[in-house]
C-alpha cells in the first residue's frame, strides 16, 4: 500500500470512530417517557401513559402553585391531543378534576422531519368542553404557529446541583407580532428549556432544575 493511500485509510478510519453513532433526530426530541417527573422553577411536570378521548395517549401533568393542567400527545409526542384544566385549589376549585377539556381535530403536529433554519406552522382546531357550564364550543388551537427550527444544541443545565448536558435538543423559536419563544426539546422529556420576550425584553425563563425518583 503506498504512503498516501496508508494515510488516506487510516484518516478514514479515525473519522469515522469520531463521528456519533446515530444522527440527530427531530422526530426523536418530541419523544416522552412514561414514568419521568421533573421539576422547573414553578412546576413539576409528570409523564404517564393514558387514555384521551377514546384513544391511547401519554400524558404531561404539570402542578405549581395550587394550579394544574394535563396535556395529551400522541405516541410520537409531536401530535397535541388535547388539553385539561384543573380546578384551582386556592379558590376552592377540586385541583383533581378537569374544569374544562380541550379537544384537537386536526391536532396542532411537530413535522417528523426537518433541517435547521426550517420554517413550519402548528394550527389546530376542535372543541372545548366546559365541565361547570356544560357547554361545548369550537375552538382554534391559540398557541405560537410560525416556528422556525434553529437546529440541535446541547443544553447544559444543573440539574439536582450537578452539571447535566441534554444533547442534541431541538430549538425551535416562534413569533407572533412582538412576541417571540424560544424552547428546546429533549428526546424523553419534552420542552425542558423555554424564554419568552417582548421584542428583545426577556418576559419570563424556565428550564429543567430536578428529576424525581418514583
Amino acid at each position: 500500500m503506498s504512503p498516501v493511500l496508508l494515510r488516506t485509510t487510516l484518516a478514514l478510519g479515525l473519522s469515522a470512530l469520531a463521528a456519533p453513532a446515530f444522527a440527530a433526530d427531530f422526530a426523536a426530541c418530541f419523544t416522552l417517557t412514561p414514568g419521568l417527573r421533573w421539576s422547573n422553577g414553578d412546576e413539576t411536570l409528570t409523564i404517564e401513559q393514558a387514555t384521551f378521548n377514546g384513544q391511547d395517549a401519554i400524558k404531561v401533568h404539570s402542578a405549581g402553585g395550587g394550579v394544574g393542567m394535563a396535556s395529551y400527545y400522541d405516541a410520537s409526542g409531536r401530535q397535541l391531543l388535547g388539553e385539561e384544566r384543573y380546578g384551582i385549589s386556592a379558590w376552592g376549585g377540586d385541583a383533581a378534576q378537569p374544569v374544562m377539556t380541550d379537544t384537537f381535530k386536526p391536532a396542532p403536529t411537530f413535522p417528523e422531519r426537518a433541517k435547521p433554519g426550517e420554517r413550519f406552522q402548528l394550527s389546530g382546531q376542535g372543541e372545548r368542553t366546559h365541565h361547570v357550564e356544560e357547554t361545548v364550543t369550537p375552538i382554534d388551537y391559540d398557541g405560537f404557529t410560525d416556528y422556525t427550527f434553529v437546529g440541535f444544541e446541547d443544553v447544559q443545565a444543573e440539574v439536582d446541583n450537578a452539571p447535566r448536558t441534554f444533547k442534541d435538543s431541538c430549538h425551535v423559536t416562534a413569533t407572533f407580532e412582538d412576541n417571540r419563544i424560544e424552547a428546546w426539546y429533549a428526546a424523553g422529556f419534552g420542552r425542558i428549556k423555554f424564554e419568552r420576550y417582548m421584542g428583545e425584553e426577556l418576559l419570563m425563563r424556565d428550564e429543567i432544575e430536578a428529576i424525581h425518583a418514583d
